[in-house]
């Protein structure tokens, strides 16, 4: 009886055994180094700045064993802005032998921190080919073959010194006098990330027509902002009568090449209003 028993179990466990390798389940070849090629993740996003010079990308070869090297072939293919404008390629790269991985090479160009200002630059490294027979991606498409690289800006220029200020005003209770006005004013370095300006009105609070008319002084509009990738940013400021804030739909930027920072402010309380121009002296 025992006999007949282990003569129906054997068959059970042949079908058991070679139904989880099927004939046509690419990832199980005959040649164990045969295998595929594909990336281990689908987005990288990194920050890039003046001192950054090369992003890395992990390419994967799939298989059991590996015992000669690999070429992989790839292309880039833009999605925001230009990829050219920040990083060269080669479009190739080498899985060497006894390995089962590789980096691609994103080579930051000088001036890709400076093209990052005006827009965030996103693009795909796109798996096209690989040498000896060796395969991209799965059939089923559960390999990643396509890997997008998210580019932002991290350049912030050191803004303090001294400015020549020249602000036209939306509004004041004394226009149309007292319009536009230019004088020179300090940008404090705080050394944390941020930049003290006396007085951000460029002289109607402090000197100018408030001054005589509401008493107004230097510490009456005194402000505290950030530079995020050029972007000039302040919260949490006020005059004596209200919030302080950004001018809707204003400019509030640094232009990186000449150092110059527009600044446009409102302020709630009464409305005053306008755009300064801070030029590096």
């Amino acid at each position: 009886m025992k006999k007949i028993i282990n003569l129906l179990i054997l068959p059970m466990v042949l079908v058991l055994t070679f139904s989880c390798v099927s004939d046509d389940d690419s990832r199980f070849q005959s040649d164990p180094e045969s295998g595929w090629i594909e990336f281990p993740t689908t987005e990288t996003t990194t920050s890039v700045n003046n001192s950054l010079t090369l992003i890395t990308v992990p390419v994967n070869f799939t298989a059991p064993i590996n015992t000669s090297p690999v070429d992989v072939t790839y292309t880039i293919e833009d999605v925001v802005g230009a990829s050219s404008d920040a990083v060269t390629v080669s479009g190739t790269v080498n899985i060497a032998a006894n390995t089962n991985s590789a980096l691609i090479d994103l080579n930051i160009i000088p001036t890709a921190a400076t093209a990052l200002v005006a827009s965030d630059i996103s693009f795909d490294i796109v798996l096209q080919g690989a040498s000896r027979g060796v395969g991209v991606g799965l059939s089923d498409g559960s390999a990643v073959v396509r890997h997008r690289v998210n580019l932002v800006c991290d350049l912030t220029l050191d803004l303090g010194g001294m400015y020549s200020v020249t602000t036209n005003y939306g509004y004041h209770d004394f226009l149309p006098s007292f319009n536009p006005n230019t004088e020179v004013m300090e940008v404090v370095d705080n050394g944390d990330g941020t930049f003290f300006v006396q007085d951000f009105s460029g002289g109607l609070y402090n000197g100018g027509p408030y001054s005589t008319a509401y008493g107004t002084g230097p510490t009456s509009m005194d402000v505290v902002f950030s530079n995020s990738c050029n972007k000039i940013q302040w919260e949490n400021q006020s005059d004596p009568w209200g919030a302080i804030i950004p001018l809707n739909g204003g400019v509030n930027e640094v232009d990186v090449a000449t150092g110059v920072m527009t600044i446009s402010w409102f302020c709630e309380g009464y409305g005053e209003n306008g755009v300064s121009v801070y030029t590096p002296m």
